[in-house]
């Protein structure tokens, strides 16, 4: 498709000089594309006042602005608020979500609810502007039930049960809108591997689909994982993603509460994992339960208020503990992501150790 507009002709001689000028001032039309043709060349520009198309010339003498048919550019758009820029006002740009989860193949949106009736333009934009995305859905509720499942609604794409989802070396099937999993724990779990000692054992609490043992098992010598969880999809799942990524032998899926099985594991395990999205604190004596009497790690996710974030939980390590009997010592306070405005979520990495 052809555009008339505006431009400066001029030998190709000077065409590399005169493209430097036009870049440093921000002149150039990037949605159009240069003409050449018998020596000359001919560069898209923004509207030129008479004091810039003077300063060209001094540069450039033979310069001469014209008017020209030229071809546009189909160059992508890079971001989604870009991609919607022409299709959404500006009262909607200015809500329009920053960021979103992308589980491999699929995107997961959260929309406010002034955007809830363009939820099909915004995921068309989407698959425009991001290769990778074959689905899009959106959110229609808050994680919610004994499971934390999250709700969601095919929108875009290719309608489809499970995501696939690959992070450090592993691949994961997840069962769409059934069960919990958070992309943005990635670098928690290649951490928590970077730790891992040679003949490990250790509990997997919450395992979801598998992310954290699994990962475990191709980035450290664990000797195995016992990764309990309570939905069964994500039972099924995470047995699915044992086999698919070999991990047979190594991760050992358990459909179950952790609370009542820290009884049938107490003592075996030297590190546990709890990275529950809400109510840790209730699992706290039971990840404790898990830890051989020897010594262990225990790294205990939260959610808490922005301000002085880490007093709460050093408050719950140590009521747990003592409850527990045991002795402990905190090894890392750290904010794992922003949650909300005033919440984020944080990781305490402790040791424990005594009977």
């Amino acid at each position: 498709m052809q555009k008339l507009g505006d431009g400066i002709e001029l030998g190709s001689g000077q065409a590399q000089l005169c493209h430097g000028i036009l870049m440093k001032n921000a002149l150039l039309d990037a949605g159009r594309s240069v003409l050449r043709a018998k020596g000359k060349v001919v560069f898209p520009t923004k509207k030129l006042t008479a004091k810039q198309l003077s300063g060209i010339r001094k540069t450039c003498p033979g310069a001469r602005a014209v008017r020209r048919k030229f071809e546009l550019r189909n160059e992508k758009p890079h971001s989604l608020r870009e991609a919607l820029q022409d299709k959404l006002p500006a009262k909607e740009l200015a809500i329009l979500p920053s960021s979103y989860d992308s589980l491999g193949d699929a995107v997961i949106l959260e929309l406010p609810d002034g955007l809830a009736g363009r939820a099909k333009v915004i995921a068309d934009a989407l698959l425009e502007i991001s290769k990778p995305t074959k689905s899009v859905f959106i959110k229609t509720g808050a994680h919610s039930g004994l499971f934390r499942a999250e709700p969601v609604e095919f929108v875009a794409g290719e309608k489809k049960k499970f995501a696939t989802y690959k992070e450090h070396g592993c691949a994961f099937r997840i069962s769409l809108g059934k069960v919990f999993f958070s992309p943005r724990l990635s670098t928690e779990r290649k951490r928590i591997a970077s730790q891992i000692k040679e003949g490990e054992v250790v509990a997997a609490l919450f395992a979801g689909v598998g992310p954290f043992p699994i990962v475990f098992a191709k980035n450290s010598k664990m000797a195995k994982a016992i990764a309990i969880e309570l939905n069964p999809v994500a039972v099924e799942d995470m047995a699915f993603n044992i086999r698919e990524n070999k991990a047979e032998g190594k991760v050992i899926p358990v459909l179950g509460d952790v609370n009542e099985l820290s009884s049938r594991y107490e003592g075996l395990c030297d590190r546990a994992v709890m990275p529950l999205p809400k109510g840790g604190e209730d699992f706290l004596e039971s990840a404790i339960r898990y830890i051989n009497p020897k010594g262990g790690i225990v790294h205990y996710y939260q959610f808490v208020a922005r301000e002085n974030p880490f007093e709460i939980p050093r408050r719950q390590i140590a009521a747990a503990c003592m409850k527990m009997g045991r002795d402990f010592k905190v090894l890392l306070e750290r904010k794992v992501r922003e949650y909300s405005p005033d919440i984020i979520q944080v990781v305490v990495d402790f040791e424990v150790w005594g009977k």
